[in-house]
Parts: structure tokens; C-alpha cells; sequence
């Protein structure tokens, strides 16, 4: 069985809806796609995101391939980003090892940010 293509990471600008810059894991594949939107130059001194929890992740993008139902699911790095992909029209080519033309994954969902806030209790006067 031939080895699949390895995957190399690196980290780009991530503005958080709170407006705050981090410091986003990604794969360089997709940093560097002409067709992500939203991405930007590497990160300069910001901190880092961190890991993706139930309470707090960043937002992405889910694309289907039709005919395999395979998935890819990717980080946006901008809200506007973000609000102008559309469902059903936005696609991706995805590399395949070992065919000379990539396949095309469509949007298929788009998934928005959490992040967790703080619940400030009942406060009785004295």
C-alpha cells in the first residue's frame, strides 16, 4: 500500500470574533490555497489559539466530496471570510495521490466560532 501525502503544519493569522489576533494550527496545504479565504501571513509574536475544546473552537468550513461523500473540514480565519463562502457553491480541489487531477469538495456546512464567555451570578446588595 503506498503512503499517503504527509501533511505539514504551520500557523497563520486567526482574528477571533472578539477581535483578537492568535496564532492558528494549520495545514500549510490549506494556508497556502489560492482559494481560502481569509487567510493571511504568518503569525508575528501573537498568542496561540490553542486546543479545540467543546466549549471553545475556531470556526470552519465543511466540504463534501459528491461522488465519495469523503469530508474535509478546515479552519476560516476571518469572520468575513466566513460569511462569504456559500453553501453548495464553494468549492475546493483537493490533491489526490496518485491522479493527475484533483477533486472538487463542496461546501457543505459552515460552522461559527465558540467562545466561552462568563456568567456573572446573582449579586445581593448588602
Amino acid at each position: 500500500m503506498a503512503a499517503g501525502p504527509q501533511p505539514n503544519f504551520n500557523y497563520s493569522q486567526y482574528v477571533s470574533g472578539d477581535g483578537t489576533t492568535y496564532c492558528l494550527k494549520a495545514s500549510q496545504e490549506w494556508i497556502s490555497y489560492t482559494g481560502n479565504p481569509g487567510a493571511s501571513a504568518a503569525c508575528t509574536g501573537q498568542p496561540a489559539y490553542g486546543r479545540a475544546s467543546r466549549r471553545s473552537s475556531p470556526r470552519k468550513a465543511v466540504y463534501r466530496d459528491p461522488a465519495t461523500f469523503r469530508t474535509r473540514t478546515v479552519p476560516v480565519f476571518t469572520q468575513a471570510a466566513l460569511d462569504a463562502l456559500t453553501i453548495g457553491t464553494s468549492t475546493i480541489d483537493v490533491p489526490v495521490q496518485g491522479s493527475a487531477t484533483a477533486v472538487t469538495y463542496t461546501l457543505v456546512h459552515k460552522v461559527g466560532e465558540k467562545i466561552p464567555g462568563t456568567v456573572v451570578g446573582r449579586q445581593d446588595p448588602n
